[in-house]
């Protein structure tokens, strides 16, 4: 990571390729990637590893096949989920198109081992250009966590979240707002019955947004 990204603000991560992925030009693309600082070692299970304990096994759509009709597939998982805490599994492509002789229900079969019995997470990337994002994405939220709040209108909580999920409902307020018209009036009842001079004194709450509350509320 470079100091320019430092004082950009850019979350920094380091991921570890195998030695063997340099052929495959991801560990290229991924030095290019901001705040990512990339080492290779020889890994013994896994082609990356993108935080503690937290491995990927990248199959390209032949390569998947391949590993299948010689069972190698089942020994790697078995390794993965040996040596590391949370193993995934990367599908590169589409593995209904390599031309092979294995049937659609087979993979059908693997796909949903790896998925339900196997303990490791399935994944799937289009392309090998698109694979050093997700790399990169998957291992921002190991090591930094989602980085932004979920709002919680997909769901009907109950006890003190459904204070929050209440006024999630009103125009222009999000999980964060929603909290400081908790914070600054205590109750939804209060917000509610707040005056548009009263909802202008939340800190965040423009002129437009207290008109809109105001609005829906009428």
């Amino acid at each position: 990571m470079t100091e320019k990204s430092a004082k950009d603000g850019i979350k920094p991560v380091i991921i570890t390729a195998d030695s063997r992925e340099s052929r495959s030009g991801i560990a290229l693309k991924l030095k290019s990637l901001p705040g990512v600082s990339l080492e290779q070692a020889e890994l013994t299970s896994g082609d990356y590893l993108i935080g503690p304990g937290v491995a990927v096994e990248r199959k390209a759509a032949s390569d998947f096949v391949i590993s299948l009709m010689e069972g190698r597939l089942f020994d790697q998982l078995a390794r993965m989920a040996i040596e590391h805490e949370r193993a995934i599994v990367l599908v590169e492509g589409n593995i209904y198109e390599t031309r092979s002789a294995i049937s659609p229900e087979s993979l059908d079969g693997a796909l949903s081992y790896i998925s339900l019995l196997s303990g490791a997470s399935l994944i799937h990337s289009p392309s090998l250009a698109r694979t050093p994002y997700i790399l990169h994405r998957m291992a921002l939220h190991v090591q930094h966590g989602l980085g932004y709040e979920l709002p919680l209108r997909a769901g009907k909580p109950k006890g003190p979240a459904a204070a929050q999920y209440i006024l999630e409902g009103l125009p222009s307020v999000g999980p964060k707002l929603a909290q400081v018209l908790l914070a600054h009036f205590g109750s939804p009842r209060a917000v509610f019955a707040a005056t548009r001079e009263e909802l202008l004194q939340v800190k965040g709450l423009g002129p437009k947004s207290a008109d809109a509350i105001i609005a829906a509320l009428s």
